[in-house]
């Protein structure tokens, strides 16, 4: 009998949770706009009234939490509530989720469904898996709806077209039972769709599907038709393998199916059969709503719905319905008249329609794509079902996705039972063997039947084999036993295998008398209290006290029957117990027992064992032995384990003796091995408590039981190794079992002695490489050494003695096998002579010595595979892995019996990417086998040493491509990292956090910068908190002015106003400035809006503080309406790219009133100049444009056609076309738009349609340019906005196309522009525009000429975008500035600047960093007479200063732009130098009165500003100090006194300002051509003069640039630590003729912006400090651009013995504490603080404190040992090796008591390996030569044979009785076994070989002895002469 533990009374979670619970109200807020509340109302008409009332229901699974642990899952139903709770195994319970829906829930269930992406679903593959995202949750199915709750938060509604009446799960789906009425079951079958009972899903997005069955018709054909047999019922169904369990109530017969999709074929089958029938009748006019919702923001785009009729015809639950007659009528069954009317939508009982669109059952003809109806969201359209008109298009049948094949079906039984007959429950199961059963049970027949079933070897088919019935009331399996309970109809419950019964359970918290009436009572009330899901709701004690009461038949103490089989023997038959009602809820190893009152308990099985290395052992046995004898084995071991009592005071072990002894005949009682265990635990301390003491005086006893305690054998092991005594063993005297005795001949086992034996020594060698089982290992080898003695195989004795020295008194002299016995034994096919060992295999193969293969279990011994894998493959470096493996492992096959032994092939990983490298074949082979770094820890020091040789070995420089694990396994974190870029590192100061939380009012829109970057790249000086003072606009400005005597009160008011508006001109231009500063640096929650700062134009007047405002002059009207356009796009520029925005976090941003709507107009265009725009709602996108705020239009407008830029959208196209005359027909009508939203129309569509050379589009650009003025004020006012927007969009179309040659037109478009450009007559219209410019204009008389100072600066630029980097020689000289008077003084200062800046387009690659080149576009004439006078030269009168000096300052600017733009971004030092130099001549300049006069101070204003834009394009993001300087210094001059100062001059100061820390300094600028030319939009050389003005220019496309940032920071962080920190790296530039081969490498430190990767060839992080990274532009150059894009963190790791740059800076400490390694004498130093000094690695330090203090109790000579090893490990970066040394350390010190021989087997691998040929070597000058010091290892060698020859020269009679084969039991063997092992010794048996009657040479017994010195070999043959 076994006894079942912790059982206690069990409560549903859910029910007590239920009484807390609100249940089930009305939700009065409808968070959906877009809801269909037409559902709701359906719904209610389709619950049926009977099912209100259900009873609750619960099911269980299991999984692992995030932590990997196991726990519990129970999904509870009770109404319309549904509870998902979770609890572990330390009894906390908690609440996942509950659900209430809108009736009672019918079935909850988990469930698991595939989003598929945009590609079709493989319809040729016949199995379900699918790929795309997979969407796990919770399945909610009402009465005809289904609610589908994901586990991450999605959910789905469904409406179901018929009432479901049970659901189930398969793989990635569900199937559905409809309810069917009674008139259905008299009605004939048809195979027809609408005659179907089951469905499947395959998505909730997807509509229902009939499922369709596959049988085996007359003469093998397959027989193809509809689940229409009504008698046919799914009793059960399986995930993996995919079954489906069938009942025919009519034939009363069970059948198995197999759950797969439907084919192509067997689709085309049944639309044959089907395509006759006529559904002519089923139109109707009745409207559809969308039912179908979904709240899962992902899945809008993803629709399957499509549009279907219903095909049900003799269904109460489907209308309409078709009689004979043909009309349309509802069902007679109809519950009220009032739904007639509602026919086509309702069902008559329970009407629910589909989804999306009506569910039904035909789908669209494919060959009129556009009649099928997406209906995702829901429709308010009127549509009818179907017209009559359409319904050819709609007469195909809806395509089956699921397909039940026919596998099994039982025999026909001689008499029906019919819906008796029905199984109640079937689950799959396997025995302890693997073999799997399909078991169902019966309870009409008290039946529980077992079919048995495997797969086939290709693993695709299922094969059934026989059927087993076994007497049951109720089953249930044990999962994690892979055992059966079986409650028979006695009351009893038992434990089967399989079809073995192995024994009788019993639980002790059910009484066992029938006469108990306990059980009569309530035992846990519904609402008591529980300590957890599955615990009981009582205390312990009370369950024991009831026990007590009840049971007395039990003995809890464990019997002391010598024999294993009597143990059973001594418990009283129960009484029959009635009590048990049945059993559910299995998990694991865990069920629950319903008793007859409805009580529940729960109750726990106990394990097969304790103990990992037991657990090997009935592995291996089960493997070896055939099934049946196995699986009685295991029986025997389970039930001898868990007899009642538990085990009392044997340990687990010892019962593990016996048992298997005496299965394998033993007599136990008279066995020396099983009789000292006995001896052990009688003088246990626990035995010997229990015994009555007679006196108090002293015994015998109180000896033996302080001997024998636990805390004598502590102290005996401390005492042994601290004063090297060996260990003193008890010699049991052999005569008391001496006495004859007969092994029993008929024990299970007996004939399978050798497979036993065999199986247990590979688990020997198995626990053997795992370092943590040493205990079990010694536990193992007394059981192994029986064995083999009696087998009398030698050679494993001998080899157990080796390890083991004290086996050698353990020889018995009497055996209980005779000889006779072992000539019965039955040898397994692989039974090796000599005792195979891994390590000895290792050995000798390392020497050159070849080894026969070694065997292995599969999938018990996955060390021996491992290890032995890896030996292979480095001793056969030639040939593939698979190959070297087969070549030395030799895989023993399963002994009768099928069992899992599937492996993966180590050869997948070297198919795509063949490995040369040693090395790195050896790591990813270990990575393929699942090996970690805590795997190598516990393989033995010697057999890992190999393995970490090639770790440390690839840990330098590693491959790109390997996988992530290959990465940790060689402790690369640092690269681990980088390859997962989805994991984005958001970065966020608490101090950043908590200023997002302030006031409004104290919200500066800069909070969210990372600090802890900055304060990195700028550690030096506070240029930070600079630059946020200068751009800051939320506080009041300080208005610092001193009344003088004769200023009025009045008056100075005013004055101090009139400060403040200078002030305010300033404040309005610094958004655009701090928007670059912050751009991309926030992550905004979904649920908080986004901070908008103010704009605070009020002053503060010292010393009072008072306020000071603009009340008391005249200011602009609508002054501040473009800064808070500005002000929102800052403010909306904040928003990272990578985060995810939708369009209800937009709108809920948009602002109440009126006082915002400005900010927000910014804050949508800031959102498209991110990219977040696209994922506003068209609605919405409507909502804003029909709202008539032209500047919510504009920002609308620009912002998604910068998000939709040269995508050539036709949607955004057609937005922007009603905005713009140009691209809507002549005759449509007039909308009167504002000027300023055309202007930037006309660019959106620029934006749109940039680079992608669309004629037509340019043409009609090229159009606008030139339009002339119309009549009633159309393009009257701001005409050169409009037409410099139409030049760029045009440019923008163009760009870089002038070199194609595309046709003519282009020639045309050329001449065109050269003509706006320098005037002329004007050219006749095309004929489009003829018409709607043919009437001239009342304003403006222009006449016939060309008004270039309209289209002059549109055209120029649009003319160097089009000619971009072509070198066009024409168009340069077009472009060229005039070099005479006269030529000059007709062209505008302004289009100079224009021309040079459009010339060094054109000529782009000539525009170098040098004064020369700048010199190169400045006409001789002008250089000559610019800035003079006629007193400084001698001139002819004729030469006009003013307009040489305003040429000069244009030209001059027009050329540093372009080399700005040229150079945007690369902190090019010639240039940025060149541009310094120019700016303090500027600057000198117009600090001069007389010489600015000469030019005009608004000219040389500008050509400033420009200037400083240049300079800040080219030190972009590097924030620089120098120009942040120039900045502070130019945004001083605010008063009446700097008139030139305007607002477009402190935009560009602002602007520059922002560029200096562009995006918080981690983004600067590209120089691509897309990116050159928003950057001319964004950039454009003209400034407004207000805050109003956008004549020249609009204000927002200042906010282009955009586009052009991206981000280039590289910023390193410490992968241990967390921190950002420097990094020194090195940059390859790609060979090119503009830099020298010297010039190719750069060397910088991170974190720093890198140069354009265009440029780059490589990037190699340096060391010595940290492990090298090196990114190349051929292999891994993809992991760097996304970890610029989307985290910017590169992952470092910091090396072994440095300390990081914050900490060390210059490496003083480092250096000084490798030059004091460089001399030996200070290896032996004992203090920490040295070791502290040059590493910061915790486990370091904190070793050297706690063992180097001089302090320390271990002896001088240890802490010399450990300093030593300390020193050298960390000085040559390989800490690892620190613990190899130590363990080899003590393992050698210990051979001084010889308790085992570990160490010196291991030391012998070490050198081994080092010695030989195969050795892994270093690849890299950065790699250690070895992980181990050959210094040390050689001490240790010598230390080690120092002992032994000291040991061998007073024992040599003890070796010679060796030789000799003579017993050595009870003598002082001493170093014996470490002697052996050390030199080779051969065994006995190998001895015998020579002869030794004859005398033995000197040279035979030195080739026999080949490891002992000749001196030594000397010694033993005068001591074998001796004795013979």
């Amino acid at each position: 009998m076994i006894a079942a533990c912790e059982t206690q009374d069990f409560v549903p979670f859910g029910r007590e949770y239920i009484h807390h619970h609100p249940g089930h109200f009305q939700l009065q807020v409808q968070n959906n706009k877009h809801a269909d509340h037409g559902l709701r109302l359906l719904k209610s008409f389709r619950d049926s009234p009977h099912e209100v009332g259900k009873k609750e229901q619960w099911i269980f699974r299991s999984r692992e939490d995030g932590e990997g642990n196991k726990c519990d899952e129970e999904l509870y139903v009770s109404g319309r509530t549904v509870v998902w709770s979770q609890g572990g195994q330390n009894g906390v319970r908690n609440i996942i989720k509950t659900f209430t829906v809108d009736s009672p829930v019918v079935q909850a269930l988990w469930g698991t469904f595939v989003l598929s992406g945009t590609e079709k679903r493989n319809t040729t593959s016949s199995s379900l898996e699918q790929t795309g995202t997979v969407q796990k949750g919770i399945c909610v199915i009402e009465s005809s709806t289904l609610s589908f709750f994901q586990e991450k938060g999605g959910d789905y509604l469904t409406a179901l077209p018929f009432q479901v009446s049970q659901a189930w799960t398969m793989k990635n789906g569900l199937l559905f039972e409809r309810c069917l009425a009674q008139a259905e079951y008299s009605a004939p079958k048809k195979n027809a769709p609408n005659q179907t009972i089951v469905f499947s899903m395959l998505h909730p997005l997807d509509e229902v599907a009939p499922v369709i069955t596959v049988t085996t018709g007359a003469g093998g054909c397959p027989k193809i038709s509809y689940f229409t047999d009504n008698t046919q019922h799914i009793i059960f169904t399986n995930l993996e393998p995919s079954l489906a369990f069938t009942y025919d109530t009519m034939l009363g017969l069970h059948s198995a199916w197999k759950i797969r999709r439907a084919r192509q074929e067997e689709c085309g089958t049944l639309s044959a059969l089907v395509e006759n029938v006529s559904f002519c009748h089923l139109m109707a006019a009745t409207p559809v709503t969308g039912l179908n919702q979904s709240t899962n923001s992902t899945t809008h785009s993803h629709s399957h719905s499509r549009f279907r009729a219903s095909p049900f015809t003799n269904s109460p639950n489907v209308s309409p319905l078709r009689t004979k007659s043909g009309k349309l009528t509802s069902s007679s069954a109809s519950r009220s008249p009032s739904l007639r009317a509602m026919a086509a939508v309702s069902r008559s009982q329970s009407p629910g329609m589909g989804s999306s669109s009506v569910r039904r059952f035909f789908s669209p003809n494919p060959a009129n794509k556009s009649s099928s109806l997406s209906m995702r969201t829901p429709s308010k359209r009127q549509v009818p079902l179907i017209s009559v008109n359409s319904f050819s298009e709609w007469s195909e049948p809806l395509q089956p996705e699921v397909c039940f094949e026919h596998l099994w079906t039982e025999p026909t039984p001689t008499i029906r039972d019919g819906s008796l007959g029905k199984a109640t429950k079937v689950f799959l199961t396997k025995d302890m063997c693997g073999q799997q059963f399909l078991c169902y049970l019966i309870p009409f027949k008290q039946h529980l039947r077992l079919l048995k079933f495997e797969e086939s070897n290709d693993l695709k088919q299922l094969i059934f084999g026989s059927l087993t019935m076994l007497p049951a009331k109720d089953a249930t399996p044990i999962q994690s036993l892979d055992l059966l309970v079986v409650l028979e109809s006695g009351g009893f419950l038992f434990i089967y295998s399989g079809t073995t019964k192995i024994s009788q359970i019993h639980i002790p918290f059910l009484p066992l008398g029938s006469g108990s009436l306990s059980l009569l009572r309530p035992m846990t009330p519904q609402g008591s209290p529980i300590r957890g899901i599955f615990t009981s709701s009582r205390p312990a004690s009370a369950m024991d006290a009831r026990f007590d009461e009840e049971i007395s038949h039990i003995s809890p103490v464990q019997c002391n029957a010598e024999d294993i089989s009597q143990m059973e023997s001594d418990i009283i038959p129960p009484q029959c117990n009635t009590f048990i009602q049945n059993m559910r809820d299995n998990i694991h190893n865990r069920f629950t027992i319903e008793l007859l009152n409805g009580n529940l308990c729960r109750t726990t099985l106990p394990s097969l064992t304790n103990s990992p290395g037991i657990d090997l052992c009935l592995k291996a046995i089960k493997h070896l032995l055939p099934k049946d004898i196995a699986l009685q084995v295991l029986g025997k071991w389970y039930t001898s384990r868990n007899l009642p009592g538990g085990l009392g005071n044997m340990s687990e072990w010892s019962l593990f003796y016996k048992c298997l002894l005496s299965m394998m005949g033993y007599d136990i009682g008279r066995l020396a091995l099983t009789s000292k265990h006995d001896m052990d635990s009688s003088m246990s301390p626990v035995m010997s408590a229990k015994r009555p003491r007679h006196t108090d005086q002293g015994s015998e006893q109180d000896w033996d039981y302080l001997v024998n305690s636990n805390h004598h054998r502590l102290s005996e092991e401390r005492c042994e190794d601290c004063m090297n005594l060996t260990t003193c063993l008890i010699i049991p005297d052999g005569s008391v079992y001496s006495k004859p005795c007969n092994i029993n001949t008929n024990a299970v086992l007996f004939l399978h002695f050798p497979a036993v034996m065999l199986s247990l020594h590979l688990v020997y060698e198995e626990i053997k490489q795992n370092v943590l089982l040493a205990e079990e290992l010694k536990e193992l080898v007394p059981l192994l050494f029986q064995i083999s003695s009696d087998l009398k195989c030698y050679s494993y004795t001998d080899y157990y003695c080796r390890d083991f020295p004290h086996l050698f008194h353990s020889v018995d002299d009497i055996s209980q096998l005779t000889e006779d016995h072992l000539s019965k034994m039955q040898y397994p096919q692989i039974f090796p002579a000599t005792a195979p060992s891994i390590e000895q295999w290792i050995y000798h193969q390392l020497r050159g010595q070849p080894q026969d293969p070694l065997p292995y279990i599969p999938l018990v011994t996955n060390n021996i595979k491992n290890v032995i894998s890896l030996y292979a493959i480095l001793l056969n470096k030639d040939i593939s892995t698979d190959q070297a493996i087969d070549k030395c492992l030799r895989k023993i096959a399963p002994a009768g019996h099928r069992a899992p032994t599937a492996e993966v092939s180590l050869s997948q990983s070297f198919q795509f990417s063949p490995v040369t490298v040693l090395a790195e074949r050896l790591v990813l082979s270990m990575t393929e086998l699942g090996m970690t770094a805590r795997d190598l820890d516990c393989l033995p020091v010697g057999v890992a040493l190999p393995f970490r040789e090639a770790i440390m070995n690839c840990r330098c420089s590693p491959p790109f491509d390997w996988p992530e694990k290959a990465y940790v396994l060689i402790g690369r974190e640092d690269l681990t990292n980088s390859l997962i870029v989805q994991k984005k590192h958001v970065s966020s100061t608490p101090t950043s956090r908590d200023d997002i939380k302030l006031n409004k009012d104290d919200i500066d829109g800069m909070e969210s910068l990372d600090m802890e970057v900055l304060k990195l790249r700028f550690s030096e000086d506070l240029r930070i908190q600079e630059v946020r003072r200068l751009l800051q606009t939320s506080q009041p400005v300080k208005v610092s002015l001193v009344q003088k005597p004769e200023v009025s009160d009045h008056e100075f008011i005013e004055e101090k106003e009139k400060h403040l508006y200078c002030i305010c001109t300033r404040t309005m231009a610094l958004p655009v400035g701090r928007g670059m500063f912050t751009l991309c640096t926030y992550h905004p929650l979904p649920t908080e809006a986004l901070p908008i700062p103010k704009l605070n134009l009020t002053g503060r007047a010292p010393p009072r503080n008072t306020t000071v405002e603009l009340t008391h002059i005249d200011t602009p009207a609508k002054m501040a309406v473009w800064p808070h356009f500005h002000n929102g796009v800052a403010a909306g520029l904040r928003i990272a790219n990578s985060t995810q925005i939708d369009s209800a976090w937009i709108t809920y941003n948009s602002p109440v009133g009126n006082d915002m709507v400005n900010d927000y107009a910014g804050f949508l265009m800031a959102l498209g100049l991110n990219g977040h725009l696209i994922n506003l709602e068209t609605l919405n996108i409507h909502e804003y444009l029909s709202m008539g705020q032209y500047m919510t239009t504009i920002g609308v407008l620009l912002g998604l056609s910068a998000a939709k830029r040269g995508t050539m959208d036709l949607g955004v196209t057609r937005m922007l076309s009603i905005h713009l005359t140009a691209l809507l027909p002549p005759t449509s009508t007039e909308l009167n738009i504002p000027h300023d939203v055309q202007v930037a129309g006309i660019l959106g569509v620029g934006l749109v349609y940039q680079g992608t050379g669309n004629l037509h589009i340019a043409e009609v650009l090229l159009a606008e340019i030139g339009r002339p003025p119309g009549p009633e004020n159309q393009n009257c006012t701001d005409r050169e906005s409009y037409s410099l927007a139409s030049g760029l969009a045009l440019g923008l179309v163009m760009f870089g196309k002038g070199k194609q040659g595309m046709g003519l037109s282009d020639q045309s478009m050329a001449n065109i522009l050269c003509h706006f450009m320098v005037g002329g007559q004007r050219r006749p219209l095309p004929g489009p525009y003829r018409e709607r410019y043919n009437s001239p204009s009342y304003l403006i008389k222009e006449g016939d000429s060309v008004n270039i100072d309209v289209t002059a600066p549109g055209a120029t630029l649009a003319l160097g975008m089009f000619f971009f980097n072509t070198n066009n020689s024409a168009v340069a000289e077009w472009l060229k500035a005039p070099d005479t008077q006269f030529m000059l003084n007709n062209v505008q200062p302004d289009f100079l600047l224009l021309r040079t800046l459009s010339r060094g387009l054109v000529l782009w690659e000539s525009v170098m960093p040098t004064q020369e080149w700048v010199l190169s576009n400045i006409p001789e004439i002008v250089s000559k007479y610019a800035f003079k006078d006629g007193d400084d030269v001698n001139d002819d009168g004729s030469v006009d200063y003013e307009t040489m000096s305003q040429a000069y300052c244009s030209l001059v600017a027009g050329a540093y732009m372009v080399m700005g733009l040229k150079f945007a971004g690369s902190a090019n030092q010639m240039a940025f130098e060149l541009l310094m130099k120019q700016m303090k001549l500027c600057l000198r300049l117009i600090s001069s009165p007389s010489r600015v006069e000469l030019a005009g101070k608004s000219l040389v204003e500008n050509c400033l500003c420009t200037l400083l834009l240049a300079l800040s394009l080219v030190m972009a993001g590097t924030g620089n100090l120098e120009v942040l300087r120039l900045c502070r210094m130019l945004r001083k001059r605010v008063g009446p006194q700097h008139v030139h100062a305007t607002y477009g001059s402190h935009m560009a100061i602002s602007m520059a300002l922002g560029m200096l820390f562009l995006g918080g300094g981690k983004y600067t600028f590209k120089t691509t051509p897309d990116a050159i030319g928003v950057m001319l939009c964004a950039f454009y050389p003209k400034f407004p003069t207000h805050s109003n003005d956008n004549r020249y220019h609009l204000q927002a496309f200042r906010h282009l640039y955009v586009l052009a940032a991206e981000p280039r920071l590289l910023l390193p962080r410490d992968v241990d630590q967390g921190l950002a920190s420097y990094v020194p790296i090195q940059i390859r530039f790609k060979e090119s003729s503009q830099y020298s081969s010297s010039d190719l490498i750069f060397k910088t430190y991170a974190p720093c912006l890198l140069p354009e990767l265009s440029l780059l060839e490589e990037i190699t992080i340096l060391g010595p400090r940290y492990w090298p990274i090196v990114f190349h532009v051929d292999k891994n150059w993809s992991i760097l651009k996304s970890l610029l894009e989307k985290g910017q963190v590169l992952s470092v790791k910091q090396r072994a013995g440095h300390l990081s740059y914050a900490e060390d800076p210059q490496g003083y400490r480092s250096i000084l504490a490798k030059s004091l390694t460089s001399d030996h004498s200070s290896h032996g130093a004992s203090n920490p603080e040295v070791i502290k000094s040059f590493t910061s690695d915790k486990r370091i330090t904190a070793l050297a404190e706690v063992f180097l203090k001089p302090t320390s109790a271990l002896n001088y000579e240890a802490v010399q040992e450990l300093s030593t090893v300390l020193f050298e490990c960390v000085t040559q970066e390989k800490p690892e090796a620190i613990c190899s040394h130590f363990i080899l350390e003590q393992l050698i010190h210990r051979c001084h008591n010889s308790s085992h021989t570990t160490g010196v087997s291991q030391l012998k691998l070490v050198l081994a390996y080092y010695t030989s040929r195969l050795r892994i070597s270093s690849m890299n000058h950065d790699t250690p030569e070895s992980l181990l010091e050959m210094e040390f290892l050689l001490c240790l060698k010598a230390h080690l044979e120092d002992i032994l020859d000291a040991w061998q020269k007073g024992n040599m009679e003890l070796i010679v009785n060796y030789i000799q084969g003579n017993i050595i039991k009870g003598e002082d063997i001493g170093n014996l076994s470490s002697f052996l092992t050390w030199f080779d010794f051969p065994t006995p048996s190998q001895f015998k070989s020579l002869s030794w009657k004859k005398p033995v040479t000197l040279p035979v017994l030195c080739r026999v002895l080949k490891g002992l010195s000749v001196t030594t070999t000397m010694r033993i043959l005068s001591a074998l002469q001796v004795t013979s």
